[in-house]
């Protein structure tokens, strides 16, 4: 039975009621067959006006709930950026805000599990890709010299060689995807220690000072004085600062300069490393921390890692509760930042 049948229905039973007990009244009061006539028909026109009204009152009620209706059959369909008209009665209107939260919430927990999707999608095909790569290596080299088709020591050295590289390259991969996996997850524990800045920053530095010098590639650093210890997780931080700087490296060039700063600004300390390389595109700086996302779209490890460098470094940078950034324009050279809070970050 629909809403509207049972609200008339309802109605018109009450009605009835009432005019059976006022027609009984009038007999027993001995009103004159005319008196009785009249009021009776009077009765009669105040029940009818009373259903018309409770009609009319309805109306909107039943409107709303039939839209609420149409609305909730396009979610079941699986259209969750649906709104409806918060009008009508007070219950209604709050029936549809409500209706409105949930549709609105639902809308971003399918936008959310959309782009998981997607994300899934795309770190399948990215892994299939980087391990395609040295997996195919390893086993053409692995055949050739199974096969024996290298017959001098140098040349089965150098195979073995490339086996060897290969393998590290993989297993540095797979290292690569379970600590993002880890990091992502919030499973990474924050242990930090106060540390000096200058003393990790020196002990970065000293990985690059061959790459640097074949390069040609001066180095400037300025640190700011005001700065004493800082909370940090110190072999965390080293990764963040190697993998900045090695992109930097990667991307400048030759007889170029690598400036690299640490500034105290407000209640945190600010990590600047500016180079004077190709620069990176506006479109694609929102998409720089993103997993796998390389500059190159050749994939050429000449310019960078497994395309998670970034990805981890982003990470890490929030587990210390700070964040992490860039500027960058074409031909001039990009600045990554990244900032840390002088006070231990509170669980």
């Amino acid at each position: 039975m629909k809403l509207r049948t049972m609200f008339m229905l309802a109605n018109g039973i009450s009605i009835a009621f009432i005019l059976v007990f006022l027609i009984i009244s009038y007999v027993k009061m001995v009103l004159s067959p005319e008196l009785i006539f009249t009021l009776t028909l009077i009765t009669v026109g105040a029940g009818s006006l009373s259903m018309l009204a409770h009609f009319l009152f309805t109306s909107q009620i039943l409107k709303s709930v039939n839209q609420m209706t149409e609305d909730t059959s396009r979610i079941a369909e699986g259209t969750f950026d649906v709104k409806v008209t918060e009008k009508g009665p007070k219950e209604i209107q709050e029936l549809a805000h409500h209706f409105n939260v949930m549709s609105e919430k639902l809308n971003g927990m399918f936008s959310e599990v959309k782009r998981s999707e997607r994300y899934k999608t795309e770190l399948i095909a990215n892994v299939s890709h980087d391990l395609r790569t040295p997996v195919s290596s390893i086993r053409s080299f692995a055949e050739a010299l199974l096969d024996g088709v290298v017959t001098d020591e140098k040349t089965e050295k150098k195979y073995l060689e490339t086996i060897e590289r290969e393998t590290e390259r993989l297993s540095y991969l797979i290292e690569e995807l379970l600590h993002l996996s880890q990091l992502e997850s919030g499973t990474s524990p924050y242990e930090p220690q106060l540390v000096h800045p200058d003393v990790i920053l020196v002990e970065t530095l000293q990985q690059f000072d061959r790459k640097l010098e074949e390069r040609e590639i001066e180095l400037s650093v300025h640190i700011d004085e005001e700065l004493d210890v800082i909370p940090m997780m110190p072999d965390q931080i080293k990764r963040v600062l190697t993998n900045l700087i090695q992109n930097a490296i990667a991307f400048s060039y030759n007889r170029s300069t690598i400036t690299i700063s640490l500034k105290k600004v407000e209640a945190a300390a600010v990590f600047f490393i500016k180079d004077e390389g190709r620069g990176i595109p506006e479109a694609e700086l929102e998409k720089i921390f993103e997993r796998f996302f390389r500059v190159e779209k050749s994939r050429n490890t000449k310019y960078g890692g497994s395309g998670l460098g970034l990805a981890i470094s982003r990470q890490l940078i929030e587990l210390h509760g700070g964040k992490i950034g860039v500027e960058s324009s074409v031909g001039e050279g990009s600045e990554f930042w990244f900032m840390l809070p002088l006070e231990i970050k509170e669980e």
